[in-house]
């Protein structure tokens, strides 16, 4: 996922918008990975989602055991993954609600 979020960071209009240089999304993503829990995937968990590169999301969650899965995509939101996710105590959040919540 940090691999992704670097590639993501790298896109010419955030870059341009953020005023981002590489050494920034170096330095970022290097905080995280330092500040971070690393989960290894298993091929073996499943979890039921449309778009299947979201897989990775979902079994960064649920073997990493998080409490809330923070998203967007409308696909983490609906059953069958909502539901599914659920099941294993995760929460799914939009970035709004995750500031709110932890506002709290």
């Amino acid at each position: 996922m940090l691999h992704e979020l670097a590639r993501v960071l790298r896109y010419p209009r955030l870059q341009t918008f953020y005023s981002l240089t590489e050494a920034l999304v170096y330095e970022y993503v290097s905080f995280l990975r330092q500040c971070s829990d690393t989960v290894t995937l298993n091929p073996l968990v499943i979890a039921p989602i449309r778009d299947v590169n979201d897989l990775i999301v979902m079994q960064t969650a649920i073997i990493g055991e998080a409490d809330v899965l923070c998203s967007r995509d409308d696909d983490f939101f609906g059953d069958p993954a909502g539901e599914y996710l659920n099941e294993f105590g995760i929460t799914v959040l939009d970035d709004i609600a995750l500031k709110q919540r932890l506002r709290l």
